[in-house]
């Protein structure tokens, strides 16, 4: 155990998002707090004074600039460093966020080892990010001897993950899934419910909207492009889960967004 144990709040509102944060920084001796919209990550962050915040841009209410910009101007927590994350990848919007008193900006997907090494950055834990380099060039040389079971899933996990962006509008099956990752569909599936709370295609999906909502987000295209460019056959089927998923239509939460920006 750490002599000293930082504190770090992650700032989403979405479950799968979050799910896999708290999986990547669990068991790294550090406290953890989760705050789901805007207002809730202000009081939780005046109150708990974290070490760092990681934060998500696009939230119900107050975007994540918003919520930084309001960060800094309190005195209580204007020196916590802010990550965002991001599914825009645009320059523009990470001069925003640098703008907007950001300290680092990651795009969404990440991987666990970006997310641990840009988090270990920003709270001068050289220690542990040197751990890191030296684990993850160990992982590139193939070093499974010295792997535990629970980093030989954690790194079918990361494959599969990355395989599923790749291929996000034509994914494969959970049993070609497996078998591109080295493994079976049974295991893959155990790995996925332990890591993020859901099956490979239950996360697959989590993906499709949230790239979906971004582009809703970031650019203009008709609502049935992005149905395609997020691996939906038609508008209707796309429409159908986001409102499922996020509770308005794909055009309801772009009329929202643009009030909030004029706002």
């Amino acid at each position: 155990m750490a002599d000293f144990i930082s504190r770090l709040l992650v700032v989403d509102d979405q479950p799968a998002s979050v799910g896999l944060l708290l999986a990547y920084l669990k068991d790294r001796d550090i406290d953890l707090l989760v705050a789901q919209n805007g207002e809730d990550a202000l009081r939780i962050a005046a109150d708990g004074r974290p070490d760092l915040i990681l934060l998500d841009v696009l939230m119900p209410g107050a975007d994540g600039f918003t919520v930084c910009t309001r960060l800094k101007a309190d005195s209580r927590t204007a020196e916590i460093p802010v990550i965002f994350l991001s599914a825009a990848m645009e320059t523009e919007d990470k001069l925003r966020g640098l703008a907007a008193g950001g300290a680092d900006y990651i795009t969404k997907p990440f991987s666990e080892q970006e997310i641990l090494a840009r988090v270990f950055v920003q709270l001068g834990d050289r220690p542990r990010l040197e751990a890191l380099t030296s684990q993850t060039l160990d992982d590139a040389l193939g070093d499974a001897s010295s792997a535990s079971g629970a980093r030989r899933d954690r790194r079918l996990f990361n494959n599969a993950v990355a395989i599923l962006n790749r291929q996000l509008t034509d994914a494969p099956s959970g049993a070609e899934l497996a078998h591109g990752v080295g493994t079976n569909q049974q295991r893959l599936t155990r790995i996925f419910r332990e890591q993020v709370g859901m099956s490979a295609y239950e996360y697959l999906m989590q993906l499709r909207l949230e790239r979906g909502r971004g582009l809703l987000h970031d650019t203009d295209l008709q609502v049935q492009l992005i149905a395609d460019k997020v691996g939906y056959r038609n508008a209707g089927d796309f429409t159908r889960a986001f409102r499922r998923h996020f509770g308005v239509t794909p055009r309801q939460y772009r009329q929202d967004a643009l009030q909030r920006t004029d706002g």
